[in-house]
């Protein structure tokens, strides 16, 4: 009779002879609650799920583990063929890569490592869905459309076994490839820019099963379509991918001659070029002058179109600048809308209905309140040595009339020699010294010389007012950048195109309209937005506590669509490449998270800790944490 496992857990002996009897009266009956010593896992979504004990040759475990059953020959060969890989990834093989080994073990063995593709419908299916994954910027022979279409063409039987099986595997290894690429994106966003915080939320729950449910369905091109985001943002910037594409293949657009500004009132030889160019990307309509080489006024006012929708200064002049970004290629045009199809995808998902979205590359904040845009803004973002980071956090608090304190880098590489050139510059910033303990120092009383380029060992504090350089509002979000909203004296700058004056921070350019915005849609707050008037006129430095963190994003899109045009902007901190060679690189293998069962009987909020020489699942209840403001996104 097999000893059960409480007569184990309440009769502890020395490791040897519980190995021997392990192996001499195997545990039945609840294999639910044997954790295996090599966790098979799903990467990127933190789901629960683990692989029941390999059975020997000759056998193979069904779901639910209390059984065996003589497998099949195929069955045995995919139960080898994934092992080794997951095990032994490394091992050298002549076929070709698998991407998903950790889930394709644990989708083949809720089938008993079956095979999964026995119906044409469901391959169909696949193959269409990995041709239409170029319209979202995919590459099609990431997901083996090469091999599997080879193998779809050659009759079964005069396939071999291993044949069969590798089709079957890549079949299935394209499907969730595919669909997690749909869902997460292809890139890793860690990976290409050092200053990223944009891990996507998951459900908890496995993908294996929805994946083995659409195939035993037949759902699995809905399912893939299902998996593509649906956001207006997304599906307009697939339409641009679609439409640039078409251009691209008719011969894309004539090149501009190199030669002088072109300004209204002058005729060049190079006019009808010009207007060929515009009138293929539509911002410029035929008329009846169409075949004059005079700079016109239809003609200027297609120019101003092109540069609103490319963020140059719209002049209506076609000078060096504008030129050479009507001579960008579609062909580099459509490198781009895919980079920023993909960034998309990292986070459109996950997107809530009342947040802060700030476009660096544009320049420009939008607020969104119960799905609706309720609120844009001009903004300043970082100099290209001070870059903005991309990442998403959440406001918790607002401060009315902030003092502003310099950090060490500025100070060091800024205010010190500002001081040292000139004297009445302290008093003239409204810049106070304080001591560690607050104390006020006197300036005259610092060798600032020998702190030039050295560390500070003092605080400079700017006072509040309207003049200070974090004028009357800042708003805070936890990050580790030391990256916040706030308010700027320097107006005038708002009147650039390209507004990049900053040391990283962000600079609104109506930023008391957005406080009260955000106050008035933060239900039970004690200050409202005339209450916020109310202290801005008092001067007072207050701090302003959000009952609702309100979550924000900071997002670098060199394209994206408005109002129906395709808007392409400066690449100003040169990200784009690093990320359009990721996607052009073959797939990454998805990473592998350590994953354990659910133990039936148990409250959800439990810890299981594992203990590494036994292998026994220990239960304790889990305490209760307040959820950091990220967490609300």
């Amino acid at each position: 009779m097999p000893l059960s496992r409480s007569f184990l857990l309440s009769n502890p002996c020395p490791m040897g002879i519980l190995l021997v009897l392990l192996l001499l009266f195997p545990l039945t009956g609840c294999t639910e609650e044997f954790i295996p010593s090599q966790p098979v896992s799903s990467p990127q979504d933190g789901s629960i799920s683990t692989s029941p004990p390999t059975a020997p040759p000759g056998m193979t475990f069904p779901e639910n583990g209390s059984a065996v059953i003589p497998a099949t020959p195929e069955q045995l060969l995919i139960q080898q063929r994934l092992e080794q890989l997951y095990f032994d990834p490394s091992a050298p093989t002549d076929q070709e890569p698998l991407y998903t080994t950790a889930y394709l073990l644990d989708l083949y063995r809720k089938n008993q490592f079956a095979p999964l593709w026995s119906s044409q419908a469901n391959i169909n299916q696949l193959i269409a869905a990995i041709i239409a994954g170029a319209d979202e910027g995919f590459i099609p022979d990431d997901y083996h459309l090469k091999t599997i279409s080879h193998y779809h063409n050659t009759p079964s039987d005069q396939m071999s076994l291993a044949q069969q099986v590798e089709y079957d595997l890549l079949l299935s290894d394209a499907l969730v490839l595919l669909g997690q690429h749909k869902r997460y994106g292809k890139v890793d966003p860690s990976l290409v820019d050092e200053k990223q915080n944009l891990e996507t939320t998951t459900s908890g729950a496995s993908p294996v099963n929805m994946y083995l449910n659409a195939i035993k369905s037949g759902t699995v091109r809905g399912l893939l379509d299902q998996l593509s985001p649906h956001h207006l943002a997304y599906t307009a910037l697939k339409d641009a991918l679609r439409r640039y594409k078409q251009i691209a293949g008719q011969g894309g657009w004539p090149q501009i001659p190199p030669g002088p500004t072109l300004k209204p009132g002058m005729h060049d030889s190079r006019i009808s070029a010009l207007r060929r160019r515009l009138s293929v990307t539509g911002d410029y309509r035929a008329s009846g002058h169409g075949s004059s080489n005079r700079y016109n006024d239809a003609l200027i006012a297609a120019v101003k179109a092109f540069q609103k929708r490319h963020h140059l200064e719209a002049d209506g002049v076609a000078g060096k600048s504008t030129i050479a970004a009507m001579n960008i290629t579609a062909e580099e045009r459509i490198k781009q809308i895919r980079v920023n199809l993909e960034r998309t995808r990292w986070i459109i998902h996950d997107m809530p209905s009342s947040n802060l979205i700030v476009d660096i590359a544009g320049f420009m904040l939008q607020y969104f309140h119960n799905n609706e845009l309720v609120w844009t803004s001009k903004v300043m973002v970082g100099k290209p040595y001070h870059q903005t980071p991309i990442f998403r956090s959440a406001i918790t608090y607002i401060v009315l009339n902030p003092t502003w304190t310099i950090t060490p880098d500025i100070i060091k590489n800024e205010t010190i020699p500002s001081i040292i050139k000139d004297p009445g510059f302290l008093s003239r910033q409204r810049l106070r010294i304080l001591d560690r303990e607050g104390n006020q120092i006197n300036p005259n009383s610092i060798a600032w010389n020998q702190y030039l380029g050295r560390y500070f060992p003092y605080t400079l504090r700017q006072d509040s007012g309207r003049e200070s350089a974090l004028g009357l509002i800042k708003f805070l979000f936890p990050n580790p950048y030391h990256v916040y909203l706030h308010d700027t004296p320097s107006k005038s700058l708002f009147g650039r195109t390209r507004r990049v004056f900053s040391h990283g921070c962000i600079r609104v350019q109506n930023p008391l309209e957005l406080g009260r915005l955000i106050l008035a849609n933060d239900p039970g707050n004690p200050t409202s937005p005339e209450k916020m008037n109310q202290i801005i006129s008092s001067g007072k430095t207050t701090t302003v506590i959000l009952k609702q963190p309100l979550p924000i994003y900071l997002m670098y899109l060199t394209t994206n669509v408005t109002s129906g045009k395709v808007m392409f902007k400066p690449d100003l901190y040169n990200r784009d490449s690093s990320i359009l060679a990721a996607l052009n690189a073959a797939p990454s293998p998805l990473k592998l998270t350590t994953q354990v069962p659910e133990v039936k009987g148990k409250p959800e909020s439990q810890q299981v800790r594992i203990n590494k020489n036994v292998h026994l699942v220990q239960i304790k209840e889990q305490v209760e944490e307040p959820a950091h403001a990220q967490d609300t996104l």
